[in-house]
C-alpha cells in the first residue's frame, strides 16, 4: 500500500487534468482479464498489442517464450508502456509463468481454431479470470501451452483469408472480451489498494521529476529503508 504522504506529495506535482485523467482510467483497469505473448516475434508486434492493452484497460502483459527481443518501440506502443504492466517472463520456461497464472486463479485461454474451441462470439466469459494467450506470427503456440490450456477461442472469419495479424487479432479479443466483461455483473475492477498503487506509479510517470520526489521521500522518511520498501506502510 502507498502511504499517504508519499502519494500526496506526487500528486502535488500532476496537473489537475492529469490527475483527473489517471483516476478516471484506473477506475476502468482490469487484472480479470490478462494477455500472454508466446514467443512473438516482431517487436512492432509486441509493442501494437502493448497500446491495445491500454486502450482496452487491460493493466498485465506478460511476454514469454523464446521473443529475440522485448523491446518495445516507442513510436507504435505510443507511450502505452508508461501506463501498463509488461512481464517479460523470456528468461524462464512458459510452463512456469503459466503455472504461475493458474495459481492465481487465471484459466489459460489460448486463441487457435481447433475442434471444441469456442468461438469469439459465444466465449464464456463468467468461467473465471482469463490469460488470454496468442501465439507467434508463424507457429502460434507451442505444444507446452496447448496442453497446458483450459480453453481455447477463435476468431470467426468470412473472407478468403483466415487469418489475421496478431496485433489486429488481440485488438478484436479485447474489444469484445472487455465489453462483455464492462457489461456484466462480474468482479472484474481493480481493489482499491490495486487502484492506488496505479495511480502512484502513474503520477510518477507522468512528470519529470518522479524518480527524484520518490528518492527525496525515502531520505527524509526512511533514510534506513532499501529499495522499494518504502512504498508500503508500516
Amino acid at each position: 500500500m502507498i502511504e499517504k504522504e508519499l502519494y500526496e506529495s506526487m500528486k502535488a506535482h500532476v496537473s489537475d487534468s492529469r490527475m483527473d485523467k489517471i483516476l478516471s482510467v484506473s477506475e476502468e483497469r482490469t487484472r480479470y482479464l490478462s494477455v500472454v505473448l508466446s514467443n512473438v516475434f516482431y517487436t512492432q508486434n509486441i509493442s501494437a498489442v502493448v497500446r491495445s492493452c491500454d486502450c482496452f484497460g487491460i493493466q498485465d502483459l506478460y511476454v514469454i517464450g523464446n521473443s529475440p527481443s522485448t523491446h518495445v518501440n516507442k513510436h507504435v506502443a505510443q507511450g502505452a508502456y508508461n501506463w501498463v504492466d509488461i512481464h517479460r517472463n523470456t528468461f524462464k520456461p512458459e510452463e512456469e509463468t503459466l503455472t504461475e497464472l493458474k495459481e492465481q486463479g487465471y484459466r489459460i485461454v489460448v486463441t487457435l481454431p481447433q475442434p471444441g474451441a469456442s468461438s469469439l462470439h459465444n466465449f464464456d466469459i463468467g468461467k473465471g479470470k482469463i490469460a488470454l494467450v496468442m501465439g507467434n506470427e508463424r507457429e502460434g503456440v507451442s505444444t507446452t501451452v496447448k496442453e497446458m490450456a483450459d480453453d481455447f477461442l477463435y476468431i470467426p472469419m468470412a473472407g478468403f483469408s483466415q487469418s489475421l495479424n496478431i496485433s489486429v487479432s488481440t485488438a478484436v479479443i479485447l474489444s469484445e472480451l472487455t465489453g462483455r466483461i464492462r457489461s456484466s455483473e462480474l468482479d472484474w475492477k481493480l481493489s482499491e489498494e490495486e487502484k492506488k498503487a496505479l495511480q502512484y506509479n502513474w503520477m510518477k510517470n507522468s512528470i519529470k521529476r518522479g524518480d527524484r520526489i520518490q528518492s527525496e521521500y525515502l531520505v527524509r522518511i526512511h533514510p534506513n529503508d532499501q529499495g522499494d520498501d518504502f512504498l508500503v506502510s508500516k
